[in-house]
């Protein structure tokens, strides 16, 4: 009853471990998904820099653009102000030259002969006092021809400037949604990383408890062997001497040690080999190595029985502990005893001969 109650306990726990491999596998699928998200996000984040710091450069070389212009505004104002000081200026002597040439009086021919002045000092001076006026007349028109060439360079130093203002604003908008876009993808790549993590940290839980029902019942399973061991009592399947141990023993023909995986009986030929507990027979036939073999499955263990001859059960027989299955051959009978995989010594369960 106790060992049927470890069995079921272990086979709870292994169910509890395959649940739990299949947590680890599906946690670990959603972990590969969120670390190619983590990547593709870190990838896409990289690409936004890249037009970010493009459009930074951009409009770096704007604003420095929008800058110089702005200075030659500002130099073209200061020469347009000077224009107009020396079109001030000259339209100021243009006047006071107009007013001299009034003020000179008008004589008649007469009164240039009979008269004391000079006729061609007063033609000189009126000659003179006109060229100045043409001259001035003529500055003044230069001076507002370059005027007017200043008005067109800055209106159209002015059109550029908004133009590229106009640019730098949608370079700007452009930026602001780049930037945006990135904070999105960041706060996405933060709360995979966190997720991540939440699905390492929940992994990591998965193995230790995974570890944990391993261990317990790699130890429900040595201690159901050892239960079963206990419940094992074998007679002697041979009545001979025990010429051979179980464990590494010397091998004459091959000069080598060797592990022997049972215990070898020498008894005469033709003796009785007989079942050493109750069972089914599982196989019957031929091993190389092993000569002629019968093997007997009992509750959770096996026998084993070779070198033998007479052969008298065959597969599928139900056998009683002490039945006559075969005898010895060449006076050399081997003997097994496998609890699980694993082959044990036979000789601390056998309690009685047949």
């Amino acid at each position: 009853m106790l060992l049927w109650l470890l069995a079921q306990t272990i086979e709870d726990y292994q169910k509890q471990l395959e649940q739990i491999n299949y947590l680890i596998s599906e946690n670990q699928k959603k972990l590969d998904e969120l670390q190619n998200q983590e990547k593709n996000l870190l990838l896409e984040i990289s690409i936004i820099n890249t037009r970010i710091q493009l459009y930074e450069e951009k409009l770096n070389v704007l604003d420095e653009q929008i800058y110089k212009l702005n200075q030659e505004i500002q130099l073209l104002n200061k020469r347009k102000q000077l224009l107009i000081q020396e079109i001030d200026e000259i339209k100021r002597k243009l006047n006071k030259t107009a007013k001299l040439l009034y003020k000179i009086p008008k004589k008649n021919i007469w009164e240039l002969i009979l008269g004391t002045g000079s006729f061609y000092e007063s033609y000189r001076i009126q000659v003179s006092l006109m060229s100045i006026l043409r001259y001035y007349k003529l500055t003044a028109d230069n001076l507002k021809e370059k005027e007017k060439n200043l008005e067109y360079v800055k209106l159209e130093i002015e059109r550029n400037l908004k133009l590229l203002e106009k640019s730098r604003e949608e370079q700007k908008i452009a930026l602001s949604e780049l930037n945006n876009l990135k904070n999105k993808k960041q706060n996405y790549l933060n709360k995979i990383r966190l997720n991540k993590s939440e699905k390492i940290a929940y992994l990591n839980e998965l193995q230790k408890s995974k570890q944990k029902l391993e261990k317990l019942i790699n130890e429900l399973s040595k201690k159901k062997i050892e239960k079963k061991s206990n419940a094992i009592s074998l007679i002697i399947p041979v009545n001979g001497k025990i010429v051979n141990d179980f464990g590494y023993i010397y091998d004459n023909v091959y000069g080598t040690r060797i592990k022997n995986n049972g215990i070898d009986i020498k008894a005469p030929k033709n003796s009785p080999v007989r079942a050493a507990e109750s069972g089914e027979v599982v196989y019957v036939g031929f091993i190389e190595g092993y000569g002629n073999i019968i093997i007997i499955e009992h509750s959770g263990f096996w026998t084993i029985y070779s070198q033998i001859i007479g052969i008298n059960v065959k597969k599928g027989d139900k056998v009683i502990k002490g039945q006559q299955i075969a005898k010895v051959g060449d006076e050399l009978f081997h003997f097994e005893l496998r609890i699980g995989k694993e082959a044990v010594d036979p000789k601390p369960y056998f309690t009685s001969q047949f």
